[in-house]
């Protein structure tokens, strides 16, 4: 029997996945990880799912709160992930979906960006070496969104001695691809970005974005194969740094709350620890556990009111904590910035690597 099938066969309705899951909590249930996943047996049939099904299937975020819970242990978002391969081959998945892949394969990012102000973050006051072995991975959050982040990680590396180069020609790391089941493409992405990757001879690539971070460290060798380059978090090197005495951070005296990046929960005590070098308090939002935006993998273009009413869980808290909200994540500042904009929504949230540029100054 299909593993998958046999997978959902073991699902116990016992609820667990309605609790953690934010679009379920903002539908009342409607779209459900397990409504989901049941689906599957009719799309191995070849029966024609409506329009309110195929919706279902892309109302995840695919961030695996869902997966952490499940005690029979069902992979819910790999079988998501076969389901919209399933419908992208027939022709089914969502036109924006699809758009947004072909911005990928064809123009490197998912907006379809001029390519030649991707890098226009680096400016004179930023120390970089065109023939350093050691990379950065800016991202297309940052690099198109939010320069900032990109400029204080450079300042930060060069407080702590290291001088990276920037990618001539970065591009998007595919992430949307994987989500959505464009695997076949997404393999053949890989193998391109990463002989790019080290046809420049690069030894170590620095990157800001967990999104970049868990494609290039774990997607790309499944993909591809393991490159010939180590992958590092940015805030995995800032920890290293500190430790080493080569960052020395002063003491900030705040209390923050703290937006965990879903991609990285194993790595959540990284930034936590950083903010406490530099005396600042975390309360936290989401008791440490995985709680997503409500804006990637497709939902925020597709489904724009509930991704946005996702969004307003994190935003409600934005009030909670005298010195505002702190964020390790391009992606989900990039989302919840647009939502507060869009509800008149005061917005107190500042990228961690501001905060330690801050601190180290």
């Amino acid at each position: 029997m299909d593993e998958d099938l046999l997978a959902v066969d073991y699902c116990i309705d016992c609820g667990k996945c309605y609790d953690v899951c934010h679009i379920s909590k903002v539908t009342d249930n409607k779209y459900t990880p397990r409504s989901k996943i049941m689906l599957l047996q009719k799309l191995l049939d070849g029966d024609e799912l409506d329009q309110e099904e195929i919706n279902d299937i892309y109302l995840s975020t695919r961030c695996g709160a869902c997966d952490d819970v499940c005690p029979v242990n069902i992979p819910i978002t790999d079988i998501i992930q076969r389901e919209r391969a399933i419908l992208a081959q027939h022709g089914k998945e969502p036109a924006r979906t699809s758009q947004i892949c072909r911005n990928i394969l064809e123009a490197g990012s998912p907006g379809r960006k001029d390519a030649s102000i991707r890098n226009s973050w680096i400016k004179d006051e930023l120390e970089l070496n065109d023939s350093s072995d050691v990379a950065y991975m800016a991202g297309c959050w940052i690099a198109f969104a939010h320069q900032d982040i990109a400029s204080s990680t450079i300042k930060i590396l060069n407080a702590g001695g290291i001088t990276p180069m920037a990618i001539p020609e970065e591009k998007c790391c595919g992430l949307f691809l994987i989500d959505n089941g464009h695997l076949e493409e997404a393999k053949e992405y890989a193998k391109e970005y990463v002989e790019y990757l080290e046809s420049l001879g690069i030894k170590k690539v620095i990157a800001s974005c967990p999104g970049c971070y868990l494609v290039l460290k774990e997607e790309y060798p499944k993909l591809f194969r393991e490159p010939e380059f180590e992958v590092i978090y940015s805030l995995s090197l800032f920890d290293q740094l500190i430790d080493e005495g080569k960052l020395i951070p002063k003491k900030l005296n705040k209390t923050v709350s703290i937006r965990d990046a879903c991609a990285i929960m194993e790595m959540s005590d990284i930034p936590r620890k950083i903010l406490s070098e530099m005396g600042v308090e975390v309360r936290e939002m989401f008791d440490r556990k995985r709680a997503c935006c409500g804006g990637p993998a497709g939902v925020k273009p597709n489904f724009p009111e509930i991704s946005s009413k996702t969004a307003m869980l994190t935003i409600e808290h934005f009030k909670d904590t005298p010195d505002g909200t702190v964020s390790y994540c391009p992606f989900c500042y990039h989302h919840l910035e647009n939502v507060c904009q869009e509800k008149n929504e005061e917005m107190d949230m500042r990228d961690i690597s501001l905060l330690l540029l801050e601190s180290i100054l």
